[in-house]
């Protein structure tokens, strides 16, 4: 279960859907070179290490894609890991842009997902603007994420203690919503991790596929 800005829930359906596939698409850089030639542009997740990295993908990946998950703590690593899933979503959706020959099939999932939102004037699959594509990703991801507090980390942590609390109430951010730090996993822990989150990644195309289909 994961504490969203639309309220406790694990993802579903179309939406579910298309996280999935940014997911594994996110984790194919794992595979290829373990994200050594990999930016997500989101520094909170590109500064974690390797092991970190796939440690809090499965934090998030399991936490928005399985029911039997207890509430996970929402923490700046484990927004920002999420963060850099639809920023893997908007390189798909570019790179289906720029080669035709690769179909429309990313922006059909985000079609799918924003018509479960009952959206309006959703772009047709077929849109070849990256623009119209910006807003219908940011919009997915707004329904997980508060806001981009995963960005601030220097501005709370660099803060004298007394300063630091009296920001914390301001802000409604949580305590230890900066310093939680994911494990460090090491290669045959991260190996074996990265394995499970595939397949729990995997199973959910499988399922949704026939639900949304």
């Amino acid at each position: 279960m994961w504490r969203t800005s639309c309220g406790e829930r694990t993802l579903d359906g179309a939406e579910a859907r298309v996280f999935a596939e940014a997911l594994l698409c996110l984790l194919d850089e794992a595979v290829i070179d373990q994200f050594e030639d990999y930016s997500s542009g989101v520094s909170c997740f590109d500064d974690l290490s390797y092991g970190q990295k796939i440690s809090v993908l499965a934090t998030v990946g399991n936490g928005l894609l399985r029911k039997d998950v207890p509430m996970v703590e929402l923490t700046a690593a484990g927004e920002a890991a999420i963060a850099a899933v639809f920023e893997k979503l908007r390189d798909i959706i570019i790179l289906e842009i720029d080669e035709p020959d690769l179909g429309t099939s990313s922006r059909k999932l985000v079609v799918a997902a924003r018509q479960a939102m009952e959206a309006e004037e959703i772009p047709d699959p077929t849109c070849e603007d990256p623009g119209e594509w910006e807003v219908e990703i940011q919009e997915l991801a707004d329904a997980i994420l508060w806001d981009a507090d995963y960005e601030s980390g220097a501005l709370y942590l660099d803060q004298p203690p007394e300063e630091l609390q009296a920001l914390q109430v301001l802000t409604g951010v949580a305590e230890g919503y900066y310093r939680w730090t994911p494990d460090d996993l090491s290669e045959e822990q991260a190996a074996a991790r990265l394995a499970e989150l595939r397949n729990l990644a995997t199973q959910v195309l499988e399922r949704t596929g026939q639900e949304v289909d």
